[in-house]
């Protein structure tokens, strides 16, 4: 379980930020290619990370070793598309498609540079 606190104290981060009607960073307005992307793509590629870090350190039994690569993905990516979502509850925010796009490439991102760590570290 020491394993996945960092997971789930860094998605409860999210959640809180995602929460706040004005986030702590400063937002532009919103398009395709500013820094709000940047953030998003940072704050996805953490919980990636973390989340392989996780699944290489406590993997399930049941689970595949080559599957906790994807695992670990597809979690971040579904926890992007929920704090999307949630957002649209919370006023002063929205959701976009473009901040789950950087979302889901900083999760893909965090996944590989683990992945790579621990494959450069075997062989």
């Amino acid at each position: 379980m020491k394993y996945w606190v960092p997971s789930l104290l860094y998605m409860a981060l999210i959640f809180g930020v995602s929460s706040m009607e004005q986030p702590p960073l400063p937002m532009p307005k919103f398009e395709w290619l500013t820094i709000d992307k940047l953030y998003h793509f940072i704050e996805y590629a953490i919980l990636g990370g973390l989340l392989a870090w996780a699944f290489v350190k406590a993997r399930p039994p049941f689970v595949p070793s080559q599957t906790i690569w994807v695992l670990a993905a597809v979690i971040s990516i579904l926890y992007g598309a929920s704090d999307e979502w949630h957002q649209t509850f919370v006023p002063g925010r929205f959701a976009t498609l473009a901040d789950w796009v950087a979302d889901a490439l900083g999760s893909i991102a965090g996944v590989l540079g683990v992945y790579l760590y621990y494959r450069k570290k075997v062989l």
